[in-house]
């Protein structure tokens, strides 16, 4: 008797071959974890939706839609972040209305260095005839866009793109850019932060070769999985606020046209990516790793451990100022969430509350009003589904509106306007 057939055995090896039956961890880590998706793509949404908001209502004055350029775009990712950024805070009845629906889109062109990423590209958006993709190199410029396409809107990066280029190169794009663009034009440079607690060995950079230092991506990969391959290192030229300041007034000299910073902010000041490798400071303690728990469903966080200290970083005569704030604020909110859970009704002394920075504030009580709603529930752990996400936004807010801008976070991002 011949053995029965076995249906679809070739499509299940292939299946555990490409790893699809790997134990899931969720987005504890990698590309895509948790802090990425609910920290530091929401705060660039949140970032760019007024100035967005009013490109796209004065190109609909014109019945004009928007020309987006994206520097270094790789597969496209930037299209999500720009095209699902919400025109108002949603309350419990407002469905979503976005700023930039794909009818409001002219033209999305993205640039890579590597042909993989725009050919990859080209297959996730071959249904958007509006998208394109194109192999770049922007250390050399715009190259032919300069006479091949109209101004664009939009001159777009992401997640530390520029910050490949060296600086000669990046007043050499920045140039060409105002002189390709027009008026009001925007820029959105996202660049690589210097003073971030991650890499303090970085911050008494003096010449331009000191600011320039070998990186890696090795927060792709799981601890264990770190230990056992090598991991290419690339240089990285690192910013901060004051530097791209002093870049736009030097291109504005050399182009003749006004190139203004109208906003600087820190992203991931305490949540960079290399906190929990530690490559470059070893004294960190792995608070993505703690804040990508937060995020996970069906899993509590040791909130003793997110307590932070301020030896993670040395005395500095500007920088240290600001990050001991933020960090005394951000323990204060720990230790108030972890009290209200253990002691129910119970609320803890709050010393010197009239002092405390107004965003810590409201975060105090946004998360006892929080834990008061939700405290009856005995369904779906309230805790861990609930309870722990609304702490890690308040966590989020509470850093983006105590930061300065300076250069502080793993991202700096930066909004140019050509005038």
């Amino acid at each position: 008797m011949k053995p029965a057939k076995l249906n679809g055995f070739k499509t299940y090896t292939q299946a555990v071959q490409e790893g699809k039956y790997d134990l899931y961890v969720g987005n504890l880590f990698g590309k895509y974890d948790n802090v990425r998706t609910y920290w530091e793509d929401q705060l660039t949404k949140i970032v760019l939706r007024p100035f967005l908001s009013n490109l796209v209502d004065n190109q609909g004055k014109k019945n004009q839609g928007i020309r987006i350029v994206d520097l270094g775009c790789g597969a496209g990712q930037g299209y999500d972040i720009l095209t699902k950024i919400d025109r108002h805070n949603l309350d419990l009845g407002v469905q979503h209305k976005r700023i930039l629906p794909n009818n409001d889109l002219s033209v999305f062109l993205g640039l890579d260095i590597s042909q993989a990423m725009v050919e990859k590209g080209q297959v996730l958006f071959a249904d958007h005839p509006h998208v394109r993709f194109k192999q770049a190199d922007l250390s050399e410029g715009l190259g032919d866009l300069k006479k091949n396409e109209e101004p664009f809107d939009l001159y777009f990066s992401s997640y530390g793109s520029l910050s490949h280029l060296a600086r000669k190169d990046l007043v050499n794009l920045l140039q060409d850019i105002c002189c390709h663009g027009k008026r009001d034009s925007l820029i959105v440079m996202d660049l690589i932060g210097r003073y971030s607690i991650e890499w303090p060995d970085f911050w008494d950079a003096q010449s331009e070769e000191e600011k320039v230092r070998e990186y890696n991506m090795s927060y792709l990969y799981s601890e264990s999985v770190r230990q056992t391959i090598d991991i290419e290192s690339f240089p990285i030229r690192f910013w901060t606020g004051e530097e791209v300041r002093e870049l736009t007034k030097e291109i504005t000299i050399n182009t003749g046209i006004n190139l203004e910073v109208i906003k600087l902010v820190d992203r991931s000041i305490l949540v960079g990516r290399h906190t929990d490798t530690r490559a470059f400071n070893p004294k960190l303690k792995q608070t993505r790793r703690l804040i990508n728990s937060l995020h996970e469903d069906y899993l509590r966080t040791n909130l003793e451990e997110l307590i932070l200290d301020a030896t993670i970083f040395p005395e500095h005569h500007f920088i240290t100022p600001m990050l001991h704030e933020l960090i005394n604020s951000w323990n204060i909110l720990i230790k108030f969430t972890k009290h209200r859970l253990s002691h129910n009704h119970s609320l803890p002394e709050l010393q010197g509350w009239d002092s405390f920075p107004k965003p810590l504030q409201f975060a105090l009580m946004t998360m006892d009003r929080v834990i008061s709603d939700v405290g009856w529930m005995w369904y779906c752990d309230p805790r861990a589904n609930i309870i722990e996400p609304q702490l890690g936004y308040a966590l989020r807010t509470l850093e983006y509106e105590m930061q300065q801008g300076w250069g502080c976070g793993h991202g700096l991002i930066a909004i140019l306007k050509i005038g």
